[in-house]
């Protein structure tokens, strides 16, 4: 079964990679990308490639870190610095959840680093350096 355009419009504007919808249905990410040209859509503007988010990484419903960057950062394990973080990446094991979405860097950063100290306070973001 192949996703509907709908459905493609959620993953896309949830910030879905083409990988990760492919993995769902059991399909190349080239079937994905065929899909989207089929249906006219624009993955850039549905995924907001413009704005700046901030996110957190969720293991077992705890959160283990808050970042921010692009759309796709969240998803990145090759820049983590933190060994154990990287690899329950690359395992699958993290979940991730978008929390902001902001026009500027700036605005992006601040609200990361409140986000990250009323974790840390909690016991929490134990991947965040303060």
């Amino acid at each position: 079964m192949l996703p509907t355009k709908e459905e493609l419009i959620e993953y896309l504007s949830n910030k879905m990679t083409n990988q990760d919808i492919a993995k769902i249905y059991g399909i190349t990410f080239q079937k994905i990308i065929q899909l989207i040209k089929k249906h006219g859509l624009n993955p850039n503007e549905l995924r907001k490639v413009n704005k700046y988010t901030v996110y957190l990484h969720l293991l077992n419903d705890e959160i283990v870190y808050v970042g921010s960057g692009v759309w796709y950062r969240c998803r990145r394990y090759t820049n983590r610095r933190n060994s154990e973080h990287k690899q329950l990446m690359k395992d699958g094991k993290i979940e991730y959840k978008f929390v902001g979405e902001f026009d500027r860097e700036e605005d992006a950063r601040s609200y990361e680093k409140e986000l990250i100290k009323k974790y840390k306070k909690l016991g929490q973001a134990k991947f965040n350096k303060i």
